[in-house]
């Protein structure tokens, strides 16, 4: 069986080690990887081909430079393409914040400058699959995921699932808290992508949150995740927040942060994947595959050590305690999650992306949202999650036009609705602020937009 991996960037390794480490379940001989850069391309071919080797995988790992060639007949797709890659990442980031708006990869303005160049490749990929892959399930990785998948559902009739490892990083902690295997610990979550709470956590049928709420304090002693909200908000709230809903929160403290780091996180990245592709051309080069590994690893590791650090205002050290790049389960774990489901044909507990069709009832049926799912072979079955406080449900609607026409602008090229779709957003919320940013980035990522008009 073939699984495609769209998108060659630096963390493919971390995709191949879910699929090795979930091989039984799965029945894979071959992961074939595809990206628009042919020298990316053949990189990260020869370093996943090492890594699988030394994990035991028993699938080859290979590359096709053609997209059709690569997708033909694939079982699976994985997505994870940036167009533009960090550089115009960092100009999304950078523009809003000349405007004191936030500047973030996925939340406002800057996911949506991601989303517009994305989306186009994104829905011609989804086209493409559907031609010569017809029974493929593509897993979407690319962000901002919720908006991809929103393009995806109204745009072609591919077969899809968006993952995040947000949501099971927040269950798997609170099951840790608990002292139980995730696996007993049931956590209901509704939102959208970056953008949603637990709001039930069931363990034999009882509900555990109203103890994990009035013991929040320990929750953040145990687990940093939870140290950038004050216990007295998640009481009030009266559900978990996921933590990009610190943007929301905490808006005015996020953008005095990162102005004050002096760069931002695009940057950041941008430099330190510059220095990492020489090296890793010149240890294959030199075939030194072990010495290609310990690079990536190294700068791995520093991306992991200084997530979300100038977000939360804090000063990284200049020597960094770098631990293991692949303890822990990530996004490919729920990535390989949905294919294990789909290929053993048993239902999965597991929270995704996919269309609403009546989960949170103030979004509409053809909503992409983000909740608990059964996931199984004939795709992701949103689990009804009941009514939601109404301050989460203003939130979400509010978020959710946003995302509409984000996805209209994309696909029709609309400057007005690309204009309506910042100006509704709830992080810029102005007329003159959010034509300023629109006017920046069509000045600022050439070639990178579509022609709004």
């Amino acid at each position: 069986m073939k699984m495609t991996l769209l998108g060659a960037g630096v963390r493919a390794p971390f995709v191949l080690r879910g699929l090795a480490a979930g091989a039984a379940d799965l029945d894979l001989d071959e992961v074939v990887l595809f990206d628009t850069d042919p020298e990316r391309l053949e990189l990260m071919t020869a370093l996943g081909g090492h890594f699988a080797a030394s994990w035991g995988a028993p699938f080859t790992v290979r590359n096709e430079p053609d997209a059709e060639s690569a997708l033909a007949g694939a079982r699976f797709v994985f997505s994870a393409i940036r167009p533009g890659q960090e550089a115009a990442r960092a100009v999304d980031e950078e523009v809003p914040l000349k405007h004191g708006v936030l500047g973030q990869e996925t939340t406002g303005p800057g996911g949506f400058a991601m989303a517009l160049r994305t989306i186009p490749a994104m829905v011609a990929y989804g086209q493409l699959i559907e031609r010569v892959a017809p029974n493929a399930l593509l897993v979407n990785f690319t962000n901002p995921v919720g908006i991809v998948m929103q393009a995806l559902h109204d745009h072609t009739s591919v077969r899809a699932i968006g993952i995040c490892d947000g949501p099971i990083s927040m269950q798997r902690s609170v099951a840790e808290f608990l002292g139980l295997p995730r696996e007993q610990v049931h956590a209901d979550y509704a939102g959208l992508n970056h953008c949603g709470w637990i709001h039930r956590v069931l363990v034999d049928g009882e509900d555990r949150l109203p103890e994990v709420l009035d013991r929040f304090e320990e929750l953040q002693a145990a687990d940093d995740q939870w140290a950038l909200f004050d216990p007295e908000l998640v009481r009030s709230i009266g559900m978990l927040p996921m933590e990009y809903l610190y943007f929301y929160y905490y808006r005015d403290t996020a953008v005095e942060h990162i102005r004050g780091s002096g760069s931002s996180r695009g940057r950041q990245l941008q430099a330190l994947n510059d220095a990492l592709w020489p090296v890793l051309r010149a240890r294959i080069d030199a075939g030194d595959l072990p010495g290609a590994q310990t690079a990536w690893e190294r700068a791995m590791g520093e991306r992991d050590a200084t997530y979300f650090a100038r977000e939360r205002g804090e000063v990284v050290a200049e020597e960094l305690e770098l631990g293991d790049v692949f303890e822990g389960e990530g996004y490919e774990g729920v990535a390989t999650a949905v294919m294990a489901a789909a290929t053993r044909r048993r239902k999965t507990p597991l929270i995704v992306d996919v269309a609403n069709r009546g989960a949170i009832g103030a979004l509409d049926d053809d909503d992409v949202v983000e909740v608990t799912c059964l996931v199984d072979e004939h795709g992701a079955h949103p689990i009804a999650q009941g009514r939601l406080p109404d301050a989460a449900t203003d939130l979400l609607t509010q978020v959710k036009l946003y995302e509409r026409r984000t996805v209209e602008a994309a696909v029709t090229g609309s400057y007005d609705a690309a204009l309506e779709a910042l100006l509704v957003h709830p992080l810029v919320a102005s007329y003159p602020t959010a034509k300023r940013i629109l006017d920046d980035y069509v000045a600022d990522l050439p070639g990178l937009l579509p022609a709004l008009h």
